[in-house]
Order: C-alpha cells, then sequence, then structure tokens
C-alpha cells in the first residue's frame, strides 16, 4: 500500500478493507436463511440475497433481519434469534480466505505500530481476526460494541482509548467507506480510502 508510506502508526477498519466482508457474511447469512426456513417451514424464496444486498447498501444500519422477516410474513421476533446466529457463525471460510495479511506482516517488520479499530460485535470481531491469521499483527484492538451506540464510528471514542498508544504520532486510519472518512476526521487523523475486493468474485 503505497499510500502509507512515511506513516509510522497506522489503525485500520476490519470489515471490507482487512478482507472482503463477502467470505464471512455470504454463508452467514445462508446459513440464517436455511434456519428460518426449517424454523417456519417455508421455502424463502430470495431472502438470502435480500439479506445481502440489505448489507451493501447500508451495513451500518441496525435491525439487519426485520424487512426481510416482514416481507416473508415471519414474526418480527425472530429477529434477535438471527443476530444471534450470525454473531456466532463460525467463519472458517475466512481461513483461507484472501486479507491483507502479508501485508501487514511487512508492516510489522518495518517498525510501524498498528491498531486496528471496528464496529461489531466484540466475540465475532475477535474471531474474524483470529480466522483470518492477522490477530497477532495489531499493538492495540478497538472494537465498539453495538450495544453501546455512543461508541460505534464514526464517534471518536475510539480515538480516546488509543490516546497512550497513539501519543503525538501522525496516525493514518485506513477504511472502506465514509463512516471510517468521518471517523478519522473526528481524531483528527489521516484518512487512507481502501477496499479490499475479492478475486472470487466477478465485480
Amino acid at each position: 500500500m503505497e499510500s502509507l508510506r512515511g506513516q509510522s502508526r497506522i489503525v485500520f477498519d476490519l470489515d471490507g478493507t482487512l478482507y472482503d466482508t463477502r467470505d464471512f457474511e455470504r454463508p452467514a447469512l445462508a446459513a440464517v436463511v436455511a434456519f428460518l426456513r426449517e424454523k417456519s417451514g417455508r421455502p424463502l424464496p430470495g431472502a438470502a440475497e435480500a439479506l445481502w444486498s440489505r448489507r451493501e447498501r447500508n451495513r451500518h444500519r441496525p435491525g439487519l433481519f426485520n424487512e426481510m422477516l416482514a416481507q416473508h410474513g415471519l414474526p418480527e421476533s425472530w429477529g434477535e434469534e438471527c443476530l444471534e446466529r450470525f454473531h456466532a457463525y463460525p467463519g472458517i471460510e475466512l481461513e483461507t480466505a484472501g486479507s491483507l495479511r502479508e501485508e501487514l506482516v511487512i508492516m510489522r517488520a518495518g517498525n510501524r505500530q498498528l491498531g486496528l479499530v471496528s464496529n461489531g460485535n466484540p466475540e465475532l470481531q475477535k474471531r474474524k481476526i483470529e480466522r483470518l491469521g492477522i490477530s497477532e499483527a495489531f499493538d492495540e484492538c478497538i472494537f465498539c460494541d453495538p450495544k453501546q451506540p455512543e461508541h460505534l464510528k464514526p464517534s471518536p471514542w475510539a480515538w480516546t482509548q488509543l490516546a497512550a498508544w497513539r501519543g503525538a504520532q501522525p496516525t493514518a486510519y485506513v477504511g472502506d467507506d465514509p463512516v471510517d472518512a468521518a471517523f478519522a476526521a473526528a481524531g483528527g487523523a489521516r484518512f487512507i480510502e481502501f477496499r479490499f475486493r475479492s478475486p472470487a468474485y466477478a465485480d
């Protein structure tokens, strides 16, 4: 990543930046839909595609399963169990998925300090970086839990958690969407836009 030349402290987003979210979310959402088909006894045509499209449009909006459940006449109360199953998905696909793993190793070898700040269920996000084989790459990891909305990016909360690590050194934040750009601005960091796209997909 040529744009990071000269940066000694770099913080990364996780989903969409360090790996292609489709490598986790497509099988995870398919597993949730399979559960719903069994629970409801209905075929639920197009449900998995609708969920993925919803994530592509706005992954930061809560209520991931609500619209799909309503469209198929299923109880809204099932949404919480769907979310729990999504968060519990083991994600073994990530063990062989493409990522910035090699680039992170090179950066560490160059004595750069690396951090990670990610919105999302902390247990799930930790599982993802372990499956990706990058959990040892970071000096600091901050997970912004949706159960505490005031902590979610673009709130500057995570920057306060990184204050001691960051010191007075210039910091770059690498992310893939406008929320990440706003988060970088909130911390006075340089924003570097990068979106990881797997060659496994046509686009």
